[in-house]
């Protein structure tokens, strides 16, 4: 809940600060707080706020196209009453002036995650996404891959 509360203080200083400075946001900055809606989305369990971050023609490798993937969000979220993230960004890459290539590793857990040596202790597990994200009026998320990874990744 602490962590909640100081990421959406972080979140409304930072539009604050934002919106009364001349300098627009540098693309990186953009997906980063792209990035840090989709962490209250999912602590939050909200489907619909996660949905608002995906690109309607999202589709991944699997076959799962947007309807599919916020069924599986759904499921995780059924199956997760109370879920805690642990991130750490790894990698932007941008091979088009619209689109970014983004490697997130994210420890989820049952109970709040203070630092990686808490992880140690806790029953979290730790995957790697490969994210594709596009920029229509904001950064969506167009494509993904996920898979196990290990707590040191999240140095």
């Amino acid at each position: 809940m602490v962590r909640l509360c100081a990421l959406s203080l972080v979140l409304s200083l930072t539009f604050l600060l934002t919106a009364c400075s001349t300098k627009p946001l540098s693309r990186e900055d953009e997906i980063a707080l792209t990035i840090d809606s989709a962490i209250e989305a999912a602590e939050n369990r909200s489907t619909g706020d996660f949905s608002e971050l995906i690109d309607p023609n999202y589709l991944d490798r699997k076959g799962l196209n947007k309807r599919q993937l916020i069924k599986l969000i759904r499921l995780y979220f059924f199956r997760n009453k109370k879920i805690f993230l642990f991130t750490k960004l790894k990698d932007i890459e941008f091979p088009a002036e619209n689109k970014a290539r983004v490697t997130l590793h994210v420890a989820m857990a049952g109970s709040p995650i203070s630092s990686i040596i808490a992880l140690t202790h806790l029953r979290a597990s730790v995957h790697r996404f490969d994210l594709v994200l596009v920029k229509r009026e904001d950064w969506l998320l167009h494509s993904a891959t996920w898979r196990p990874a290990a707590i040191g990744d999240l140095n």
